[in-house]
């Protein structure tokens, strides 16, 4: 399929996120609005996100602006180069990975206009302090891990896994809190059948090597994927790969998700609080590529509205209200 860009403009977007349910106070970020001249419509986003991206929103701007400059055509033929696996060309590796996300979530869109959104039963997220879980029981829990001592981290767990049916397993981010020491120690208290992986358990640059001789729970690796793109998937005791495309880029995440696959290795959709537009495009994502493990998009409970519209892959935030394009701060367009 052809595409002929007509336009892409830009409107920002600054939302000050529910007191204590994200690593931010406030949301920045940018929605482009892509019309093809066949009159096909998208909407994709930018939104690093400050902590964990290496670039901020102004400089993804920027360099959009840079990269529209060569004009329709090129940024066209570039968008569809990477799409088809052909590789990145020089303009489109020089930007950041945010911006590189909202140029190929947008292109994506035009070229394969989305069906549908459909209902996700992701995994919840419990931040450091919190325990209880309201509703139903779901299959999944994420907790955020790390922060108190081993033995406080290990109190509050087996509160959590008493709370929960024996069918319900735990993923643990401990964002790089621990000594490998530190990690066994609160492995050797947990019934492995209940907990999927620990994500990101050690200390940056840690080695891995001994992970498998002292504990049968896998770890998870995120943040290491940014940093060491060879980092060898063949290493005893991974079990998952936590993929955030955001931060890393549309066709790079699909490049570490075929990775993952032929290393047999799990692979987890995660979102970086982003919109409910990004969360839902992530819906339809991990459809598509056929993602047996629960995604990680339970991060809207942050946001107090919906942008454009509301929230349709998780039905229980639908009635947040809604904040039109009216709203928004529109600058001059990309194309």
């Amino acid at each position: 399929m052809i595409v002929r860009l007509r336009s892409v403009e830009l409107c920002r977007y600054r939302v000050a996120l529910l007191p204590g349910t994200a690593p931010v106070a406030e949301r920045h970020g940018a929605l482009l609005f892509w019309t093809a001249e066949d009159g096909r419509r998208a909407v994709s986003e930018i939104a690093p996100l400050p902590g964990f991206s290496t670039e901020g929103l102004d400089e993804c701007i920027d360099a959009c602006r840079r990269f529209f400059g060569a004009g329709a055509g090129r940024v066209g033929a570039d968008l569809q180069q990477a799409h088809s696996g052909a590789g990145e060309s020089e303009a489109l590796q020089a930007l950041p990975p945010a911006a590189r996300f909202g140029l190929e979530a947008g292109w994506l869109q035009l070229l394969h206009p989305p069906g549908a959104t459909p209902r996700v039963s992701s995994c919840r997220l419990l931040g450091h302090e919190e325990e209880a879980i309201e509703g139903p029981a779901p299959s999944c829990v994420k907790v955020k891990v790390g922060r108190a001592s081993v033995a406080e981290d290990a109190e509050r767990l087996a509160r959590i896994l008493d709370r929960l049916p024996a069918t319900t397993r735990l993923r643990l981010d401990a964002n790089r809190s621990w000594t490998l020491e530190q990690a066994a120690r609160l492995c050797a208290g947990l019934p492995t059948e209940r907990v999927a992986f620990i994500e990101e358990p050690l200390h940056p640059g840690a080695c891995y090597a001994a992970w498998s001789s002292l504990t049968n729970i896998p770890f998870a690796w995120d943040e290491t994927l940014r940093e060491q793109p060879g980092i060898d998937l063949g290493t005893a005791g991974l079990g998952a790969l936590v993929l955030k495309p955001m931060l890393t880029g549309l066709n790079r995440t699909r490049a570490w998700r075929q990775a993952a696959i032929d290393a047999g290795v799990e692979v987890v959709l995660s979102a970086a609080f982003e919109s409910n537009l990004t969360l839902d495009f992530y819906a339809r994502l991990a459809a598509s590529w056929h993602l047996s493990a629960p995604p990680g998009l339970d991060t809207f409970g942050a946001w107090p509205e919906a942008l454009l519209e509301p929230l349709h892959s998780q039905p229980e935030h639908a009635a947040r209200p809604v904040c039109p394009r009216e709203r928004l701060t529109c600058e001059a367009p990309l194309l």
